[in-house]
């Protein structure tokens, strides 16, 4: 079931959406208006995919004149790391990673872009690349989700906007180690 998941989410316009109605939930007028390059008959139709799937969720309806208007929120939790053990599974994790990451750049993009004046105080960008054990990894790895699920925990007030932290670290490929003298530790 979940790379059925993969397939579904892992579309341009489908991870769009899924990622907007992080700040939603949100009605398709709503998401119509944040998204105005994706026409309204695509947006209920991908909308009603990722329904189907699971992948997001109606949230709250209301009634106007009659009809009823849905708002949408995305279903969280859905990837289970240990349950990708297949070579399938892994491309189609990959692949997700590839379309999150790229909508997540692109979004900031636009918020560099579409601002009049936007405040590079506000923007969280930097790669950091460091030597780590394990066990060191994973202690820096659970500090720092510790944190941000406190600041996940924060309510909606005036004075806070809602912000996203994209956080990716994974082991880096590296030739063996050479010393300064040109030799790379290995016995001649």
């Amino acid at each position: 079931m979940i790379l059925h998941k993969f397939d579904v989410v892992n579309h341009p316009v489908r991870m769009r959406i899924f990622q907007t109605l992080y700040g939603g939930p949100y009605s398709i007028n709503q998401l119509s208006r944040l998204l105005p390059d994706v026409p309204r008959p695509s947006l209920y139709r991908h909308i009603h995919k990722m329904l189907d799937a699971g992948i997001i969720k109606v949230a709250a309806t209301r009634h106007i004149n009659g009809i009823e208007e849905r708002f949408f929120t995305p279903v969280f939790g859905q990837i289970k790391l240990a349950e990708i053990r297949d070579e399938e599974g892994k491309r189609k994790m990959a692949e997700h990673v590839s379309m999150y990451g790229w909508v997540v750049a692109q979004d900031l993009a636009r918020y560099l872009l579409e601002r009049d004046n936007p405040s590079f105080d506000d923007i969280l960008a930097h790669d950091f690349t460091f030597y780590a054990t394990d066990e060191e990894f994973h202690h820096i790895r659970n500090t720092i989700y510790q944190l941000l699920q406190e600041a996940e925990q924060q309510p909606r007030t005036d004075g806070r906007t809602l912000r996203r932290v994209f956080v990716l670290g994974y082991p880096l490929a590296t030739l063996p180690h050479e010393t300064l003298d040109g030799n790379d530790g290995r016995a001649e």
